[in-house]
């Protein structure tokens, strides 16, 4: 289900409230999907194999399950797939694409996190699990690639920062993964979790600008023509705005 945010008068821009009891800052959703329901597609464009575009084919994709102890949204690549535009030249996908491209403004802060669970995976298969889009092109990945999870930014003085797992390690567990970012010129930041242990950590430069917006799923890289039939669930998606809210 999608829950909306309270108190966020200002979209895409999402003001702080402040709590009078308190006097405290408090942190305003930008997104919020549980993914029990078909209503994550109000905040989401579909991106997947373009001859598949038929209520099957969207089925065979994206589909709210039952599974792992949970209601989730079920994604799934298939080693036929094609790019997800006729006219693409880019590599294959299965993925949730923010309809808001302008959410993620520039020098605001925000922290994503979301639970993924591994349920079919093919060793040697490389792929994004999670994109930071800038205005014209990608910047900022969680990959799955050559054997290590990297956090890539295109953008960032430090572009690649490795770390250990792989979702062969992952396959049949929920993980969370958290990302608390400032997307910035001179002074951004990206902190990334993966089930409360902080794996990555970049400052300095973080983008040349201009908003972003989110992306998750399973996406191809490295080699297009390698794709295997890889199945993950999603869920507990939030992304929060949270510009002046002391986050650890």
């Amino acid at each position: 289900s999608r829950i909306s945010a309270p108190s966020c008068p200002q979209y895409p821009r999402l003001a702080m409230r402040v709590l009078a009891a308190a006097a405290a800052l408090v942190a305003c959703d930008v997104l919020n999907d549980k993914f029990t329901d078909d209503t994550y597609k109000q905040d989401f464009r579909l991106q997947y194999s373009y001859d598949q575009h038929t209520p099957e084919g969207e089925k065979a994709h994206f589909d709210i399950v039952s599974a792992a102890g949970r209601t989730a949204l079920q994604v799934k690549i298939l080693s036929t797939d094609k790019s997800f535009e006729s006219s693409s030249g880019t590599c294959p996908r299965t993925e949730l694409a923010q309809i808001a491209r302008d959410a993620l403004v520039e020098n605001g802060e925000f922290e994503a996190s979301w639970d993924m669970n591994v349920q079919e995976y093919t060793d040697g298969y490389w792929f994004a699990l999670a994109q930071l889009f800038g205005p014209s092109r990608p910047n900022i990945f969680i990959r799955w690639e050559f054997s290590k999870y990297i956090l890539w930014c295109e953008n960032c003085d430090t572009v690649k920062s490795y770390f250990d797992g792989s979702p062969a390690e992952d396959k049949g567990k929920w993980v969370n993964w958290k990302m608390q970012f400032k997307l910035a010129q001179s002074d951004g930041y990206l902190r990334l979790y993966k089930d409360g242990v902080k794996v990555a950590d970049v400052a300095g430069k973080t983008s040349n600008g201009g908003t972003h917006y989110f992306k998750q799923g399973i996406y191809t890289q490295h080699t297009c023509d390698n794709v295997q039939d890889t199945t993950v669930l999603l869920s507990n998606l939030s992304i929060k705005d949270v510009s002046g809210v002391v986050v650890v």
